[in-house]
């Protein structure tokens, strides 16, 4: 998602069926936590993108594909990008542990925790019979688990800006960029672009949330502690409870800790490494069941499914594994730890028992 900033230049004030872009300075609103009111919280989005822009002498005609902080003039893109940025910060909490709050929807519950890992999910959960993603821990079972999607409410803005008819099927490579550097387009283009925008994520923008969307899990132990799996990571929970409707506390910022089962996961995946022959050295993160070779990140996933009957790819034994691998790859450009260093041809199998011995020896 697009990198949150610092300063904080837009507000949105929102009634049951209009969203504005406040004056800076005004305490922004919350974001909204219901997927019917996205619509109306996105156009005021790029109504803030269009106000970057209101005269031709605030228009970038030479996007070069940065976007600078203190820039005095904006691009297409970057207008949109500084304007989703401070419809984030704006929302942003300055404290780890933040309420999650939910309301009956259908036949589940929606909610919103806030701000997550550099934007704004609502969450759309029903309750389960049990996690499909391995157990957490061996000695006790959940009392309830929730699952379902999270969707941050300002990606609709971004999708939809590159659906434009005016930048889709021209045949532009990049399309955002090379519409606002076309010469043929003008400032008159770029007001009518972004008025079809707002318009387009005002009716779109709930819709568009099942486009984009990560999974998510959440389980409840006895007392309200419990543990929320999320694409960035488990997070603890605490003061679980669902009178009528699901509410808990979420650290956002501190990671669950690795447990035996996790410590179990490590010690089956370096045992499966009996030899180079075993060893998938052109891992691509598929892992067939029936492999006959492991890579990393298959080897913890067969391992996972072994110990816990699920896999996860953020559980704690994987990023411990991870946290090893960025030590160890300082200075390397790699997009995906696991892969990437188990790929690097001066990974050795030593290394890879290693990896595992080192991230053993942080379990506590």
């Amino acid at each position: 998602m697009l990198s949150r900033i610092c300063s904080i230049l837009f507000a949105s004030a929102m009634t049951a069926s209009v969203a504005a872009v406040a004056v800076h300075g005004q305490a922004p609103v919350p974001a909204p936590t219901t997927k019917s009111a996205v619509g109306q919280w996105d156009a005021a989005v790029v109504r803030r993108a269009a106000a970057l822009i209101d005269t031709p002498a605030k228009w970038n005609r030479s996007d070069n594909a940065n976007c600078p902080k203190n820039a005095a003039t904006f691009s297409i893109r970057c207008a949109l990008e500084r304007a989703v940025d401070d419809a984030v910060a704006a929302n942003a909490s300055p404290t780890a542990m933040t309420d999650c709050v939910f309301h009956s929807s259908g036949a589940g519950q929606e909610g919103s925790c806030g701000d997550l890992f550099d934007e704004l999910p609502i969450l759309m959960v029903s309750r389960v019979p049990a996690v499909t993603t391995g157990k957490w821990r061996a000695d006790v079972q959940p009392i309830e688990v929730w699952a379902g999607t999270m969707s941050a409410i300002e990606q609709p803005v971004i999708d939809e800006a590159r659906q434009a008819p005016v930048v889709n099927g021209k045949g532009y490579k990049n399309r955002l960029i090379d519409y606002n550097n076309d010469p043929a387009t003008t400032f008159e283009d770029v007001k009518k672009y972004f008025k079809w925008l707002e318009d387009r994520v005002s009716a779109q923008g709930g819709a568009d949330l099942a486009k984009s969307f990560d999974s998510v899990e959440i389980e409840i132990y006895k007392g309200g502690t419990g543990v929320i799996r999320t694409y960035s990571g488990w997070y603890p929970i605490s003061r679980g409870s669902t009178p009528g409707a699901l509410r808990f506390q979420m650290d956002r910022l501190n990671q669950v800790p690795p447990n035996d089962l996790d410590r179990r996961i490590l010690e089956r995946a370096a045992a499966l490494f009996t030899s180079d022959a075993m060893w998938n050295r052109a891992d691509d993160r598929n892992c067939p069941a029936n492999a006959t070779t492991l890579s990393i990140y298959c080897a913890e996933e067969r391992a996972s499914v072994e110990v816990t009957s699920g896999f996860h790819h953020r559980r704690p034994a994987l990023e411990l594994v991870r946290e090893v691998v960025g030590e160890r790859s300082k200075g390397k450009s790699y997009e995906h730890r696991l892969m990437d260093y188990n790929n690097d041809p001066s990974t050795t199998l030593a290394d890879v028992r290693s990896l595992f011995a080192a991230a053993l020896a942080r379990i506590k």
